[in-house]
């Protein structure tokens, strides 16, 4: 089947099969297109083996983390191909195990964060939505405050949000359980301020985010904005910018540097904020308390202990 077939085909078939289970690959799909034009160039119809996987990836300069993200969504796409065609090669793991490093996250200061929303009001408004401005506002905000992924904004619907009871309801994604989530009463005001306007607007919107046609906010739409609001930051990170994603990483460790100087035990805390965050497994939150290790060894036993008791066998 793959010798009939170009890479480009395959690539698509693969989107296709993982998007059937629930996977979204927004950001992968770039990557697997750039491949399978690359593959189609330089080896049409021949099967996917680590030697043109990594002539693909190495084609370009780039860090060795990016290195290692690229063959990881080939890796993904080669089991796939596999099914069909037995000649085809897996990139092992081992190539790129010495070459994954988490980058260290900017870490947004207040005057940083009060810069970017200030910026917000000078955003003009989409031809055909006026709140362009109030939408990216409440979206910077309501990350600043919860620290949610960027994929759970943009998934809330319009009744995710309860401004009665002071909640918000995450759905589950396949990196995290859903969870809901209290509000502070000023980020009960905000959403409702946003959602009031929104409604008017677009009175038969299903997310609770828009772009510009009353759809679906997009990450590639909202990446190009940021970017725009923090021009002239300077990322104190190992990035070249800061990302709305340090949102994210700047409410953990603000959260975890205050509690550390407080006297109360910080283990059942970090549990407390591995669930708020969505984190699966109490490893995920390694990434926030490096510099804990003993916090984070306590911490971990007394998650275990909840989960035990929340998922009785």
């Amino acid at each position: 089947m793959p010798s009939k077939l170009s890479m480009r085909e395959m690539v698509r078939r693969y989107l296709s099969h993982r998007r059937g289970f629930g996977y979204g690959l927004r950001t992968q799909k770039f990557d697997l297109a750039s491949f399978a034009r690359f593959a189609d160039r330089v080896a049409p119809r021949q099967p996917l083996t680590v030697s043109l996987a990594l002539r693909w990836a190495r084609r370009q300069p780039a860090a060795p983390v990016t290195m290692a993200s690229r063959l990881s969504v080939i890796r993904g796409l080669a089991r796939f191909c596999s099914a069909f065609d037995s000649r085809t090669q897996v990139p092992p793991k081992r190539l790129t195990h010495s070459l994954v490093r988490r980058r260290a996250p900017h870490i947004f200061t207040d005057a940083q964060v009060k810069l970017i929303l200030r910026r917000t009001q000078a955003l003009r408004p989409w031809r055909t939505n006026p709140i362009r401005s109030l939408t990216y506002r409440t979206l910077i905000g309501l990350l600043v405050c919860t620290g949610l992924r960027l994929g759970e904004a943009f998934r809330l619907r319009d009744e995710d949000f309860d401004g009665v009871a002071r909640t918000l309801r995450v759905p589950a994604v396949k990196c995290g359980p859903g969870r809901t989530l209290p509000l502070h009463p000023s980020t009960v005001r905000a959403l409702r301020h946003y959602q009031n306007h929104r409604r008017i607007q677009f009175p038969s919107a299903a997310w609770f985010f828009v772009g510009p046609l009353g759809d679906q906010l997009q990450k590639c739409s909202a990446d190009r904005t940021f970017r725009r609001l923090a021009r002239g930051i300077s990322c104190n990170g190992a990035r070249r910018n800061v990302r709305l994603y340090d949102f994210r990483h700047t409410l953990a460790t603000k959260f975890i540097g205050r509690w550390a100087r407080q006297s109360v035990p910080l283990a059942h805390r970090l549990v407390l904020l591995s669930q708020f965050l969505g984190h699966k497994y109490f490893h995920h939150t390694y990434w926030y308390v490096q510099h804990h290790h003993a916090t984070l060894r306590a911490a971990a036993v007394r998650f275990e202990r909840y989960r035990a008791k929340s998922n009785p066998r």
